[in-house]
């Protein structure tokens, strides 16, 4: 079963640190669909602080698109579909846009 879930990462942004949190669909243990600025991304969370802040991930694939779109996702509607078929309809929806 997926879960929507608010996650928080730490970025290191030219020497100075910010934690940047993320709306994530949890679709394996310690893999994620996330939506952040243009690109919507697969994540594996290696590791995470006491706090539970993830300090260490790999992005698996980025989808970029227009700001828009991401900022629309709505992760509750897509939880029940396949990764395949929530990668087809966000392509669906930025060729709609484009």
């Amino acid at each position: 079963m997926t879960d929507v879930v608010t996650l928080k990462y730490w970025y290191n942004f030219d020497g100075e640190h910010e934690i940047v949190e993320k709306q994530a669909l949890v679709i394996a243990p310690s893999t994620v669909v996330t939506a952040n600025g243009e690109c919507v991304s697969i994540e594996v969370i290696e590791k995470t602080d006491e706090n539970g802040i993830a300090t260490d991930w790999q992005t698996i694939a980025n989808v970029i698109l227009p700001e828009e779109i991401v900022t629309e996702i709505d992760f509750e509607s897509l939880k029940e579909l396949s990764v395949a078929e929530m990668f087809r309809r966000l392509a669906a929806i930025s060729t709609k846009k484009a």
